[in-house]
């Protein structure tokens, strides 16, 4: 029974970070629908689907990862860098959203698609599973960085 909640713990970490940003942000996201965007723009309603699926799988990532055989040091360094790009990723919608900063929040996608590789490596490094599992998030944040400097350039 310990090893489960541990396990829904672990896993409902970035769930929970991204429920409080998008709680945050939840006045100000009707913005995505007047702003002019590039062609291969998902209607707004899709990424609350695509965020909730990515959350998943990096809490399983984590869990994975924190449970591989591998010495305490490793598994700090990772959780570090994981719990850095979760912190970036918290930021961006209130910068893009409440603050409509979209050159910054373009720099923030930049900055978090760096640490983001680093944690994949890093994962992948440990335990294959647990990289594998946050290339789909790398790849999404590759398709919002195109969405992100598009609409800033878009709406200067």
């Amino acid at each position: 029974m310990k090893k489960i909640l541990k396990a829904i713990f672990i896993i409902a970490i970035p769930i929970i970070v991204g429920a409080v940003s998008g709680f945050l942000t939840r006045n100000n996201v009707y913005i995505y629908d007047v702003l002019i965007k590039p062609p291969f723009a998902l209607p707004n309603y899709l990424f609350s689907v695509v965020w909730g699926v990515l959350y998943l799988t990096m809490g399983i990532a984590l869990y994975l990862f924190i449970n591989s055989n591998t010495n305490k040091s490793m598994i700090d360094d990772g959780v570090t860098l994981f719990a850095f790009q979760l912190l970036l990723n918290f930021f961006w919608s209130i910068i893009f959203f409440n603050l409509g900063m979209y050159f910054l929040a373009f720099l923030l996608l930049v900055a978090l698609f760096i640490f983001v590789a680093i944690t994949v490596a890093t994962f992948y490094n440990t335990r294959k599973s647990s990289g594998i599992l946050l290339i789909p998030y790398l790849l999404f944040l590759v398709y919002a960085g195109y969405l992100n400097f598009s609409i800033w350039y878009l709406n200067m």
